[in-house]
């Protein structure tokens, strides 16, 4: 790999992704051609929580046209909320659920439905290093810690994995990945 001490000196230690959760949204599996992400346990009943209310919402609103044909205050409050949280339980469907991949075969990183995108795609040869980073998120019920783990690329530039709230996990994920694909972990002071 070189010399990566001067990689290492431009390589940004703010968070390459702001804002993030408090708790485990990825857990790490090997497949046959290499390690995935998949959402966690947790985050799944999170975005079901997301879905459940938007849908709830919107039968409300229907029912309500229903009893009352009549497109009132009410019934636009409900279909509004009910809107809301569908597309804000979409998005989450469509940006957490989406594959983080890297894949020996194709000798490829990628992050999205999109193997080729330039933002979230990359070469496996590409990757210098691993970096964890943490940030402290506040929030209207206080401050919590969240923590991304990111590649760095040879130019400096970096690729956010995941993003989320157990330290731990991060920590033992970028063990498993620096192992298997002999890569250094650089921990961030931010």
């Amino acid at each position: 790999m070189g010399d990566l001490e001067p990689i290492k000196k431009k390589v940004s230690t703010k968070p390459a992704v702001s804002g993030g959760a408090n708790f485990e949204t990825h857990v790490l599996s090997q497949t046959r051609n290499g390690f995935k992400f998949k959402p966690s346990l947790g985050f799944a009943l999170f975005t079901l929580l997301f879905v459940s209310v938007a849908y709830a919402f919107l039968y409300a609103g229907i029912a309500l046209y229903i009893k009352t044909q009549n497109f009132d205050f009410i019934f636009s409050l409900v279909t509004l909320v009910g809107t809301m949280f569908f597309i804000a339980g979409n998005y989450l469907l469509i940006s957490y659920f989406s594959p983080i991949v890297f894949n020996k075969h194709s000798n490829r990183f990628y992050r999205g439905f999109n193997k080729h995108s330039s933002k979230k795609s990359t070469v496996l040869s590409n990757i210098v290093a691993l970096q964890i980073i943490g940030e402290t998120i506040s929030g209207e019920n206080g401050n919590y810690k969240s923590f991304e783990l990111n590649l760095v690329l040879k130019d400096a530039s970096r690729i956010n994995v995941v993003d989320h709230g157990k330290l731990k996990t991060i920590i033992i994920d970028a063990e498993v990945l620096s192992k298997h694909f002999n890569l250094p972990i650089w921990h961030a002071t931010s």
